[in-house]
């Protein structure tokens, strides 16, 4: 959005990069320097574009620099197109925020579903010693504890696949 504004104000793409830069964090600050010190150098917007997607590889950046490269290709708005890239990425974000918030109420219910029967053991272990003795000395004991134990891996993963979305 910084660049969409400073190309706005009438900058170039170098000249709004070198503006824009400075005032970025760290990271993207030295990407866009490292942009346009290739430039200085010699090699083309296109190709300073193309090794910056290639160092940061994040979907992100691909997109930025997608429409950064059509704009100046096709001699469009590139201010239009850097304002409509970030607010499909502000959306992207909003919608990862969202569902990683839905998911967490799933996340803790396997935990729950985990954890309930282990801590009810504990308790009734203490609460009534010689009836549950029976569990871990007789053969029908056995079976149901392995059995109890099987649901609950499976009780566990199937809730995890469900509540784990891929964006």
């Amino acid at each position: 959005l910084m660049l969409a504004g400073a190309l706005r104000a009438g900058c170039s793409l170098s000249t709004a990069m070198q503006q824009v830069g400075p005032e970025l964090p760290s990271p993207a600050s030295q990407e866009l320097a490292i942009v346009l010190r290739e430039m200085r150098l010699g090699v083309s917007l296109d190709a300073a574009l193309e090794n910056f997607a290639l160092r940061a590889s994040m979907p992100s950046v691909t997109l930025a620099v997608a429409a950064m490269r059509i704009a100046h290709d096709s001699g469009g708005g590139l201010a239009e197109a850097l304002e409509r890239a970030a607010s499909t990425l502000r959306a992207q974000l909003a919608m990862e925020s969202k569902i990683r918030s839905l998911t967490s109420q799933g996340k803790l219910q396997a935990l729950i579903v985990g954890l309930l029967p282990l801590v009810l053991l504990m308790a009734l272990s203490k609460m009534e010693p010689a009836e549950m003795s029976l569990l871990f000395t007789t053969r029908a004991g056995v079976a149901t504890l392995v059995v109890i134990g099987a649901l609950e891996v499976v009780g566990v993963y199937v809730i995890r696949r469900i509540v784990s979305i891929d964006v």
